[in-house]
């Protein structure tokens, strides 16, 4: 396999994801690579023993940290991943939804490029796996909800009205996990790009 800029492709963590052994405990180490592995394999293909070896950890640690073992860490690295968006999302160095949008863009454009296009969202990996771990499936649940209530306060902050920016809100987030999607399945960030470039319009006008 090869990378976008044709180079071998190696494993990569996303940025934001990626750990920093000097910098995390064994804990977080474990959380942050099971996000990334869900955000490459799914809930359903990512083991305990793909987490312990991508994170280097004890075998015997993980029911130490993770006493509900699988469920327990699974939801726990769909948190991280929703935590870190919704800093990106909340973030004050975007002053407006406009920018605030552009600058999520620029965070899955850098994720999917880095990644060689295998990486996708954490969060909804962990919706879809509601048959086997539903547990997983209420927080990505709760995540996305949090996203959306962080995104439409932005709106009315600007001047929308709260039903329009509630409907907005919900239309960037549906937009931009499919857009992501897209950009998997195709090998670009165009679709990413293009959805970006409508959704800040979208906020441009309905702030105006």
């Amino acid at each position: 396999m090869s990378s976008v800029d044709g180079h071998p492709a190696e494993t990569r963590s996303p940025e934001g994801l990626r750990p920093r052994a000097a910098e995390r405990g064994p804990r977080e180490r474990m959380v942050v690579h099971a996000a990334d592995l869900i955000g490459r394999d799914g809930v359903a293909a990512t083991s305990i023993g793909d987490v312990i070896a991508a994170s280097s950890a004890p075998r015997g640690s993980i029911y130490h940290h993770f006493p509900g073992g699988k469920t327990q860490l699974m939801t726990e690295a769909v948190r991280h991943a929703g935590d870190y968006m919704a800093g990106r999302i909340s973030s004050e160095s975007s002053a407006t939804p406009a920018e605030a949008v552009a600058e999520i863009g620029d965070v899955w454009r850098r994720m999917l490029v880095t990644t060689d296009f295998e990486f996708g969202c954490p969060v909804l990996a962990g919706g879809l796996a509601r048959r086997s771990e539903p547990e997983v499936a209420d927080e990505a649940e709760q995540i996305f909800g949090r996203w959306t209530r962080l995104i439409s306060t932005r709106l009315v902050h600007e001047g929308v009205e709260a039903q329009r920016a509630d409907s907005l809100a919900h239309l960037i987030i549906a937009a931009i996990e499919g857009a992501v999607g897209l950009c998997q399945t195709q090998r670009t960030v165009e679709p990413l790009d293009r959805v970006i470039g409508e959704l800040a319009g979208l906020c441009e006008a309905a702030a105006a």
